[in-house]
């Protein structure tokens, strides 16, 4: 089965780094690009499923109170802090 063709554009000089880097690897572009592209949608698509969690937790009322948040990070601070003066 053929595989569907994407098509864009690009700036000249992106083109000439990835057929650099095509010649080092002995690959060619189209192995480089959808390696690229498959980590970005990768990438992308866990942080819009990990907002998508957040916000469902927030209209489910599991929320953390910003001040309990800010203490744990205040005191974590002051354990590495004292950890560097040898306390």
């Amino acid at each position: 089965m053929a595989s569907p063709v994407l098509s864009f554009r690009v700036e000249s000089d992106l083109i000439d780094q990835l057929d650099q880097l095509a010649a080092a690897t002995d690959r060619d572009r189209q192995y480089h690009l959808k390696r690229a592209l498959a980590r970005y949608v990768e990438a992308e698509s866990w942080h819009f499923r990990a907002v998508a969690e957040g916000i469902a937790d927030a209209e489910a009322g599991n929320l953390t109170d910003l001040d309990a948040v800010k203490a744990k990070w205040e005191a974590r601070a002051k354990n590495r802090i004292d950890q560097q003066s040898g306390k």
